[in-house]
């Protein structure tokens, strides 16, 4: 089975629209990312795709907890996005 997985910066204290903002900018960005490496990723994009297109979000406890995520999906050969916020409502500018 083949999932997006979604982990939030539990520390930032997002209020709940701005985590659904961030998610979905990180659904967004990771599938824009693998429609242009296709080479690499167009099997991981269909199967995903044919799955279900499963999405789970989970909490990290800190940034520095999402970027371990992050280098450990990164070692397995997965593709990653990572959201920097913009500072424009709750949070600091290149929060992740």
């Amino acid at each position: 089975m083949y999932k997006m997985v979604f982990a939030v910066n539990s520390e930032l204290n997002m209020g709940t629209g701005k985590i659904a903002a961030q998610v979905g900018h990180a659904c967004i960005g990771l599938h824009r990312l693998l429609l242009q490496d296709e080479s690499k990723y167009a099997n991981m994009l269909v199967l995903w795709e044919e799955f279900g297109e499963t999405k789970i979000a989970l909490k990290a406890n800190s940034a520095d907890h999402l970027l371990e995520l992050e280098q450990k999906a990164v070692s397995l050969g997965l593709p990653t996005y990572l959201v920097q916020d913009a500072g424009r409502t709750q949070i600091a500018p290149g929060s992740v």
